[in-house]
Parts: structure tokens; C-alpha cells; sequence
């Protein structure tokens, strides 16, 4: 994360804060954590991937296929940044020190034994174990994850992502990375929808009515959700999949230019319950919710 990255985020909590009620909270939390990703990629900057063939590139968008670059990330680095996050969130909340300690642990045994590169799916594997051997919840889990991996990411591919043609791409996935989207938003100026990866924060326009994860442009199987005064938020569904994504309407909160979407999916995770209780699963593979919480919510 770099000094214009941390600065958006911390500007993004700022507005959400005002947007979401109970959003408070957390937002110390998380602001923790985006300060020490901040401070660890100043001590460990990393460059950019060499920008992408355009021609090559373009002729994979035109025909409808993601670059799906997945840069390795270095094991070392991987492991001090979840350590960072750990020390982090210790501070923010005394009661996870046990939690963070164990992790920390783990870490160290997993990397005694990783190879010397992690791919996105091993980083995933990695959080699934630590998920099933510590006592690491999944919310929690898929937030550092999820972060780490963004926030890698978002600095190897910004060369790219920057001169990527994503007006001809019209698929549902990401055109850059390739990673299914978790959220996205309708654009102030128009109410476009526009959804926003994840993983590498590409953008890019999608069809209104229409299922990024299986196409489905069937009106009656497709819908979405609001709760009672927070009509910023939709859980958009697909009867036919059975997937839900979020989307952010930025006419509700009069957002100019680039909106960090990550945070306003942090001050949502109420609607990913919601989501979850009502039979949808998370297109992403992203899952915020605990198993527990979800029968909870069913009784």
C-alpha cells in the first residue's frame, strides 16, 4: 500500500463513518490495519510489474478473456505482513492477543515449510488452514487475507491496470486479475453499475440486469435487497446460481471520483449476513460471515 493508497483509505473510513451507523466501532480496527500495511510496504516498497503488451493485451479484452495475472507473492513477505496485521489488531483489541499469538505461531511453522513463492490460491490455502488449526475466525481470517492480498496486488498490477482497455470488456469477472467481484457501485454521474475487484481494484462498467457469475440476464431470477434506512447498500442476487454481490449506490452519498470500496464493504458485513441467511452464497468465494452466526441468524 502506498502513501496515495493509505491516504484514500483513511479518507474512505473517514466518509464511512458518517454513512454507516455502528460502523465506529470498527473503523479504529481497521484504520489500524491500513496504517500497518502502510508502514510495512514503506519499509518493503515493491515494484510494479513492466506494463503488459497493449496489443496483446487488447486482443485478450476484445475476445472476451481475462489477463488473469496472478503475480506470485514472496513467503517472507506474505508471513511479516499478516504479522503486522497481528501486531495490529492486538493493540486495537487486547482480547484477540491470544488469538494473535497463536497465529503468529502458525505462521512461523508454515513458513519453515512453504515454498519460497505463494500463488493466490496457496494464500487461500494457508487462510483455510489457519481457519481449521487456530482459533482464527473466518470473518477475521478473510479480512486480513483479503487485505494482504489487495494490498499486494494493487501495487504489482497499477502499472497495468492504469492503460488496461476495460471499456471493451464486458464480462463478470475481473478483466485484469481475472478474481470474481464482491462488490461494485452505481456511478453518481449516470447510475452505471460499475463493479470494482477486490483483489487488484480494477473498474469496470457491467450490465445493469445481469449476473456477473453466471450471465443470467433473466429479470425474474434477478434482484436485490435493501435494509430499512440504509438504502446505500443492495445485495444484488441471482435466483439461478443462488450468488449474491454488493452494490454501492454513490447517488446516496454524492462520492466524486475513485470510491475505496473495501472500506464500504467493511461497513456492510450486515448485509452479507442477511445474504447468507437467506440462501446466497458470495460469487467471490469471500466469505464474511461465521457458520455460526448464520444459524443464528436462521433461529
Amino acid at each position: 500500500m502506498n502513501k496515495l493508497q493509505y491516504e484514500k483509505c483513511q479518507e474512505e473510513i473517514t466518509r464511512c463513518n458518517r454513512l454507516y451507523q455502528g460502523f465506529s466501532d470498527a473503523s479504529s480496527f481497521i484504520s489500524a490495519v491500513c496504517s500497518a500495511a502502510y508502514e510495512y510496504f514503506k519499509a518493503h516498497p515493491v515494484k510494479s510489474l513492466p506494463v503488459y503488451d497493449q496489443d496483446e493485451a487488447e486482443e485478450s479484452i476484445r475476445a472476451g478473456r481475462s489477463l488473469a495475472l496472478n503475480p506470485p507473492l514472496n513467503s517472507k513477505a506474505v508471513v511479516r505482513l499478516l504479522k503486522s496485521f497481528g501486531e495490529a489488531i492486538a493493540k486495537a483489541n487486547p482480547k484477540l492477543k491470544a488469538t494473535v499469538k497463536e497465529m503468529n505461531n502458525y505462521l512461523d511453522q508454515f513458513l519453515h515449510d512453504s515454498p519460497e513463492e505463494l500463488g493466490r490460491e496457496d494464500i487461500f490455502n494457508l487462510q483455510d488452514s489457519m481457519i481449521k488449526d487456530t482459533e482464527l475466525e473466518e470473518d477475521l481470517a478473510t479480512f486480513l487475507f483479503s487485505f494482504l492480498i489487495y494490498s499486494f496486488y494493487r501495487q504489482y498490477l497499477q502499472t497495468i491496470s492504469e492503460v488496461l482497455r476495460t471499456d471493451l470488456w464486458e464480462g463478470g469477472d475481473c478483466p485484469l486479475c481475472g478474481a470474481k467481484p464482491h462488490y461494485g457501485l452505481l456511478r453518481s454521474e449516470d447510475g452505471a453499475k460499475q463493479l470494482q475487484c477486490w483483489t487488484c481494484g480494477t473498474q469496470w462498467l457491467h450490465t445493469r440486469i445481469k449476473c456477473p457469475f453466471c450471465d443470467n440476464t433473466d429479470m425474474e431470477k434477478l434482484g436485490f435487497f435493501t435494509v430499512e434506512d440504509n438504502e446505500k447498500v443492495r445485495v444484488n442476487y441471482c435466483q439461478k446460481c443462488c450468488q449474491y454481490y454488493k452494490i454501492f449506490d454513490a447517488r446516496k452519498f454524492h462520492a466524486d471520483g475513485d470510491v475505496v470500496l473495501a472500506i464500504h464493504n467493511l461497513a456492510s458485513l450486515t448485509h452479507d449476513l442477511l445474504a447468507r441467511r437467506e440462501g446466497f452464497t458470495p460469487g467471490s468465494g469471500l466469505e464474511w460471515v461465521n457458520k455460526d452466526e448464520i444459524i443464528e441468524a436462521q433461529d
